[in-house]
């Protein structure tokens, strides 16, 4: 990290200060190839590192990073963090409480007390090109492999059948009609990915068991109700929720939101006969 720096989306800044940094929050390696540098020991250690090392939580790495964007673009966007260059985010701090964190030209929105977040907002209010090869909002891609395939304009495409469901739909039959549907599974409010909602923080932001969001459509061709319970698989295993039945979700998809995986007052599955959440096997 001494030699080549820190960065991300084609800039880079210099991160001397923060590796000195990190070596008096997490001692250095006394012998062996990483003599000297700072030790990654703990869980602990590795969240300093990121906190030290992220513009996001790291107010004199956001201004360096915003300076490197400048001499990309020929404009000072440094004012977008030098109110906060003096703060720090550490593990202790995001321990005790959420943290809201500092703007960084990683994104394309503003972590600010006066606009909420919203993507494209440095682009359209600083200037900032957007990532694409024109450095504007674009339709047509003239990527070469992409020609090659015939490819180029951003057109709709029908969902293909791949007929991959007809060896799981019956398989193991309930009784219950069967329907098959897309499945997509966006962000979820308060997170993503692997971010639990079922720890007391969250709940106390946002609480509620295991949705799957379907359409009207489709859940009266199964006979569902809204809030009855269902059940959702595929050949990867299976999964139980409650329906949530609403005219904004088009017919032939379900939308289920990240990690809702449930370990307690949640029904077994009938199809694989264990605990049924989002991530269960």
């Amino acid at each position: 990290m001494e030699k080549i720096g820190n960065g991300g989306k084609g800039i880079a800044w210099n991160t001397q200060s923060e590796m000195d940094l990190l070596r008096k929050l997490n001692y250095t390696k006394a012998d062996g190839p990483a003599k000297g540098q700072p030790m990654l020991n703990t869980a602990i250690d590795a969240a300093e590192m990121i906190l030290t090392l992220a513009p996001e939580t790291n107010g004199h790495v956001a201004v360096k990073a915003w300076a490197a964007l400048s001499e990309f673009t020929g404009r000072d966007h440094t004012h977008l963090a030098t109110n906060k260059e003096e703060e720090k985010i550490r593990f202790r701090d995001i321990q005790a409480q959420p943290r809201k964190i500092i703007s960084s030209p990683t994104w394309s929105g503003l972590e600010d007390e006066h606009v909420s977040y919203n993507a494209g907002y440095t682009n359209v209010h600083e200037l900032i090109p957007w990532r694409t090869l024109s450095g504007r909002q674009q339709l047509y891609q003239d990527h070469q492999w992409m020609r090659d395939f015939g490819e180029s304009l951003l057109v709709y495409r029908p969902p293909i059948d791949t007929r991959s469901v007809k060896t799981v739909m019956g398989a193991k039959s309930n009784g219950n009609p069967e329907k098959a549907l897309n499945f997509l599974t966006p962000h979820q409010k308060w997170g993503i990915h692997s971010t639990y909602s079922d720890n007391l923080l969250m709940l106390t932001l946002s609480r509620g068991g295991p949705i799957v969001w379907m359409s009207e459509a489709d859940a009266k061709d199964l006979g569902i109700e809204d809030n009855d319970w269902i059940e959702v698989f595929n050949s990867n295993g299976a999964l139980t929720a409650r329906a949530v039945v609403s005219q904004r979700v088009p017919a032939g998809m379900t939308m289920m939101y990240h990690a809702q995986e449930r370990i307690v007052n949640l029904p077994g599955s009938e199809i694989t006969e264990q605990r049924a959440g989002s991530t269960t096997p």
